[in-house]
C-alpha cells in the first residue's frame, strides 16, 4: 500500500527548513552552474529558484540568445540562452539544464538557460583571482582548490546590462 504524503506536514517541515538555512551564515555559500565551458558561481540571496526548463514559447523577430517566454506557475518569464548569450554557443537541450531564476526583488520576470548546476560552493575555500574581467557582471574571480576557476555572478549588472535587455534581432547592417 502506498504510503500517504500529508501536504501540511512537508510544508511545515520545508518551512523550518528554510527558516534555518536562512538563520545560517551562508555569506561563503554560491550556487554553481556550468556554462559552456565556464563555471560560474551565484549567490543565494540573488537567486529566487533554479528548476528544469518548462516548454518554452518561441518568439519572432529576436536574437537567438532569447530562447522565448516560458509560463512559470501562472506567470510568464523571458528565458535567455546565457551561454549564447556570451558568445560561447547554444546551450544544447539536455536533461541536466536548467532554467536559473533571479530573485524578485531584481523586478523582472527573467530566466537564464545554463548547462547545468554544480551544488552549492563554499567560497571561503577558493583562492581569490586578480586581473581583467570579460564581462560587467563577473563580480569576482576564483580558483578552487583543483585549480579551477569560477566567475562569480552580479545578477544585478547582468539584469541592467543594455545589451541584455535589447533581444531584438539586429537586421542589416
Amino acid at each position: 500500500m502506498a504510503k500517504k504524503f500529508n501536504l501540511r506536514e512537508f510544508q511545515t517541515a520545508l518551512s523550518q527548513q528554510l527558516q534555518a538555512a536562512a538563520s545560517r551564515d551562508t555569506s561563503g555559500s554560491r550556487l554553481g552552474f556550468r556554462v559552456g565551458e565556464t563555471n560560474w558561481l551565484v549567490s543565494l540571496s540573488d537567486t529566487e529558484e533554479v528548476i528544469p526548463p518548462p516548454p518554452i514559447v518561441k518568439v519572432p523577430g529576436v536574437r537567438r540568445w532569447f530562447r522565448g517566454v516560458a509560463n512559470i506557475r501562472g506567470n510568464l518569464y523571458a528565458v535567455s540562452d546565457f551561454s549564447d548569450f556570451m558568445g560561447q554557443g547554444v546551450t544544447p537541450d539536455h536533461a541536466d539544464c536548467r532554467l536559473l531564476i533571479p530573485h524578485h526583488d531584481f523586478g523582472v520576470n527573467a530566466a537564464l538557460l545554463v548547462r547545468s548546476t554544480l551544488g552549492l560552493k563554499n567560497i571561503n575555500r577558493y583562492a581569490l583571482r586578480e586581473g581583467p574581467v570579460a564581462f560587467p557582471w563577473i563580480g569576482r574571480q576564483y580558483a578552487d582548490e583543483t585549480g579551477a576557476a569560477w566567475c562569480d555572478m552580479d545578477f544585478g549588472q547582468l539584469l541592467g546590462d543594455a545589451e541584455f535587455l535589447k533581444v531584438e534581432a539586429q537586421f542589416g547592417g
